[in-house]
């Protein structure tokens, strides 16, 4: 199993334009922090042959392209990886905050 916590971050001006598609064109400047809320990210192996993403939502699916979770999907899909696999993500605030 592998869990990971990364802080959440604030951003007080500039934000998106550390984006290449907008940094490329008129340069860029962010002015941010993080702070102390976190979102965590588990991933294990699973004995069955079907993937399962927890969010606010339970996904149990064959393939990632049945995958709502466009983040998860794509992962999967970038590291190749297509059955056995459970993903949760649990966050110290909302989604959407």
């Amino acid at each position: 199993m592998i869990i990971t916590r990364t802080p959440f971050r604030v951003s007080f001006l500039g934000g998106g334009t550390d984006l290449p598609v907008v940094y490329r064109q008129i340069g860029g400047a962010v002015l941010s922090t993080t702070i102390d809320k976190y979102m965590y990210v588990a991933v294990n192996r699973r004995f069955e042959e079907t993937i399962r993403v927890a969010y606010t939502r339970t996904e149990i699916v064959k393939s990632p392209e049945e995958l709502r979770h466009d983040i998860v999907r794509e992962a999967l899909r970038t590291v190749g990886i297509r059955k056995q696999i459970e993903v949760v993500t649990i966050a110290d605030v909302p989604a959407g905050t």
